[in-house]
């Protein structure tokens, strides 16, 4: 993640990959401060060992964001978004949960709020800004569709094979 900010910082807002997206303020300040959520939060209340693979799912969704840029797959790929749209809401489901410790479908509740939450955010600054992230009223349909089904993707088999099997780690709130 550290390389490809590095390169998004030197390319440059003028970049055909970056430009009119907003990716400065993700590269400079969100991306570098959200990644230490989850080390703060075990820092402060440390339950149980590490949760490496928790932290890893999370990491996961802001790295497959900046390789979409860095690699302009969101341009050369025309529905490439509902990939992260889907993971991103997948991960977030499982992380509300886990994290909360609460019942899978506060973290459903929790991940949908997020997702629709960033549509807006999306959607928004592209009319305030003149940004170029939403493609019309079908591209948030579909982001919110293939956040839907990383929903269940991610929900279902994590009930099953990990909370439902007593492998989840110690929640961190």
């Amino acid at each position: 993640m550290i390389a490809m900010l590095v390169r998004v910082l030197r390319a440059g807002p003028a970049d055909p990959r970056y430009s009119a997206k907003g990716i400065g303020p993700r590269a400079l300040a969100i991306t570098p401060v959200a990644s230490l959520a989850i080390p703060l939060a075990w820092l402060r209340h440390r339950r149980g060992r590490y949760p490496v693979w928790m932290d890893d799912l999370y990491l996961s969704v802001f790295a497959l964001d900046l390789a979409g840029n860095v690699f302009d797959l969101y341009d050369s790929y025309e529905h490439f978004d509902l990939v992260p749209h889907a993971h991103g809401t997948g991960a977030a489901t499982v992380l509300s949960a886990w994290a909360l410790g609460a019942p899978m479908l506060s973290g459903i509740g929790v991940a949908t709020v997020i997702h629709v939450a960033l549509e807006v955010q999306e959607y928004a600054s592209d009319v305030v800004f003149g940004y170029r992230n939403v493609r019309g009223t079908w591209d948030v349909i579909g982001d919110l569709s293939a956040g839907l089904v990383g929903t269940a993707a991610y929900a279902v088999p994590y009930v099953l094979l990990v909370r439902g099997r007593g492998r989840e780690p110690a929640p961190i709130v």
